[in-house]
């Protein structure tokens, strides 16, 4: 159908009249009009798996830069997206720096736990020799197994009234038979109680008979002074690994070396392409200007 001159002057007179969508509604449906161009931003946000990335919030920030740098045409436009682009790819400059300090705590508060804990493992394995026992009283899960202990050896001696051999080996397991360890001092109470000869005395022999009342509450007064003493040991240790972890976090505030590096150069590509980018903008609308103004 063949359109007539008239009805054509109708049609751009009609034009000139429209100022194109008024509602809300309308207004969203056409604000992303010029982005059908973008081709690239079709790619850059990341809208699949773990990593999705928001796409509403980079178009709204495209549309601030078109709004912003007064963008004309699509070559303008599209170095407008290449800064949108630019300062996309440069937040995940920071969040992978994030991400590589978060990584290195998350290790070492795992790495410090589980070698503490398989230290302490292999300690108490052989915590019949001098060196383990002694280097389960140098940590917070050593400590709290010797408490663990004593607290049974008490409820032992409740029960039986007495300390039997097995007790006795629970003492000298843990505690040993230094002069002043726990084992000779519990021994040396019972043994005030005990009728025996020499030769029952210097085998370290014990009588299996209930201890007088007293001599019990005295043995076991002695047993919970020294749990409480490992009590305020265990705090102690406790806080020096909660500073020691706390400093180890601090010098991990920082990336490793081949991160940090890793990062600088990404983001040292990332900022030249979008000073290029910009740079080329101001020349293209610069050229515009005085092109216009000289045609004007």
């Amino acid at each position: 159908m063949i359109t007539s001159l008239k009805k054509v002057e109708s049609n751009k007179k009609n034009a000139l009249k429209s100022t194109g969508p008024k509602t809300v509604k309308g207004k969203n449906v056409v604000k992303w009009n010029a982005l059908k161009h973008g081709l690239l931003s079709a790619e850059v946000v990341i809208d699949k798996g773990d990593g999705v990335e928001d796409k509403t919030e980079f178009k709204k920030m495209f549309s601030q830069l078109r709004e912003d740098l007064h963008s004309v045409g699509i070559l303008e436009e599209m170095l407008v997206e290449r800064i949108a682009i630019c300062y996309w790819r440069l937040r995940r400059v920071i969040r992978c720096e994030n991400g590589e300090i978060r990584r290195g705590v998350d290790n070492i508060i795992w790495d410090s736990a589980t070698n503490k804990y398989e230290k302490f493992q292999f300690d108490r394995k052989y915590i019949e020799l001098d060196e383990q026992r002694n280097n389960i009283q140098k940590t917070s899960y050593g400590i709290n197994y010797l408490i663990e202990e004593l607290d049974e050896i008490k409820a032992l001696i409740e029960e039986v009234g007495y300390i039997s051999e097995d007790i006795k080996k629970k003492l000298i397991k843990n505690f040993g038979t230094d002069v002043m360890s726990l084992t000779v001092s519990c021994l040396f109470i019972q043994k005030l109680t005990e009728h025996y000869d020499q030769e029952t005395e210097s085998n370290l022999e014990i009588d299996k008979k209930p201890l007088p009342e007293k001599s019990k509450k005295l043995l076991l007064n002695v047993i919970n002074d020294k749990e409480k003493k490992l009590k305020a040991m265990k705090d102690a240790l406790k806080e020096n690994e909660t500073n020691e972890l706390d400093s180890n976090w601090e010098s991990l505030y920082l990336p490793s070396k081949e991160a940090v590096d890793k990062i600088i150069r990404y983001e040292t590509t990332i900022e030249r392409q979008l000073y290029r980018a910009i740079t080329q903008l101001e020349r293209l609308q610069s050229k515009r200007k005085f092109d216009f103004g000289f045609v004007s």
